[in-house]
């Protein structure tokens, strides 16, 4: 009878309900996983939205299912011009997040997006991310802080280029393009060429140049293809007008101090992996994306160098103007280029 008594209250335990008396004590229940919602504005084919995807699949598995990630692409629940807000409020938890989409926020950070700053992605990611979480000039990341958000990850776009409906020739061909930008120096510089720049979120990109509205994209190669924008802009340059390295997944700061601190350090080691295994994508991609859209009719242009060098003056002229407008604000611009210059080195095979 006693065996028959021990089994039962086995049987209830398992059930979730103490037998008084027995000895058996009941299990605690499993404790609930974080759930963390985070909005992207990209594709869910896009190159980099994959391996953003992935990151959020790694910090499942290596947590160990105590943190979920509900990945939310394509604009599915906040627009990119939104993302910094909603994730500073709370709306969601995770942000990837363009700062060039609110200039006003955290204004040096644009120092990692100036025209032709690094013509390659890798040195761009990995000295953006150097200076972002382990360098001693922590203005950055304590700014972002006192605006209530966490910075996560460093990501970016590699091989920034024009795709058009117009031949692409040279720098004469810039005169009149009405030409997608972003940011506050790049309308500079399309200007003091004759461009017209023209602000629109990357999800209207398409449908702009196909009705007309617009005559160009600024955007890099493989984002270009992931698109499809070859299907309405058949006139592609490979002029390398910069890498730009700086965009960021960030995170709500105050969900961020409520996550266990093994969790957070499985974070800051998925930091310390994103930019090389996004360099080493966009590398792979890079040349099939050429490939496919010469397959789909797309011509690609090499400006004269003449006009590549008037075009290479005009963008370190601005880089200077850059710093010389944000240090009138009180911001330590002409630092942080400084060691952003430096680390682009150092980080250049």
């Amino acid at each position: 009878m006693q065996a028959i008594l021990r089994v039962f209250a086995f049987l209830l335990v398992q059930l979730g309900v103490a037998l008084p008396g027995t000895g058996f004590a009941q299990q605690p229940a499993a404790a609930s996983p974080i759930v963390l919602r985070k909005a992207d504005f990209g594709p869910a084919t896009q190159t980099r939205t994959t391996l953003s995807m992935w990151w959020a699949r790694e910090l499942e598995q290596r947590s160990q299912g105590r943190v979920k990630v509900q990945y939310f692409p394509a604009d599915s629940l906040v627009k990119a011009s939104d993302v910094f807000e909603a994730t500073r409020s709370g709306v969601v938890d995770i942000g990837i997040w363009v700062q060039a989409y609110n200039p006003a926020v955290s204004p040096l950070s644009a120092v990692f997006t100036l025209p032709g700053i690094s013509p390659n992605f890798r040195p761009a990611v990995l000295a953006a991310s150097e200076l972002m979480f382990d360098s001693p000039f922590s203005f950055f990341r304590d700014e972002l802080r006192r605006l209530g958000v966490e910075p996560l990850y460093v990501w970016g776009v590699a091989d920034q280029e024009l795709i058009g409906t117009r031949p692409l020739t040279g720098i004469g061909a810039l005169k009149g393009l009405k030409v997608r930008v972003i940011g506050r120096e790049w309308p500079k510089l399309m200007s003091e060429f004759g461009a017209v720049p023209v602000t629109l979120p990357w999800p209207e990109v398409y449908e702009a140049l196909g009705r007309g509205t617009l005559d160009a994209n600024m955007g890099f190669i493989t984002a270009n293809w992931d698109s499809k924008l070859y299907e309405v802009a058949k006139q592609h340059t490979r002029i390398r007008l910069g890498a730009a390295a700086g965009p960021l997944a960030i995170m709500n700061k105050a969900a961020w101090d409520k996550l266990p601190d093994d969790v957070k350090a499985i974070v800051r080691q998925l930091a310390r992996e994103f930019p090389d295994k996004l360099a080493d994508l966009y590398e792979r991609e890079v040349d099939k994306a050429v490939k496919e859209m010469e397959g789909k009719g797309v011509k690609f242009y090499a400006w004269p160098q003449g006009d590549r060098d008037k075009l290479q003056a005009a963008m370190e002229a601005l880089w200077q103007g850059w710093a010389v407008e944000q240090e009138a604000k009180g911001l330590p611009a002409r630092e942080a280029l400084r060691q952003y210059l430096a680390l682009l080195k150092k980080h250049t095979r």
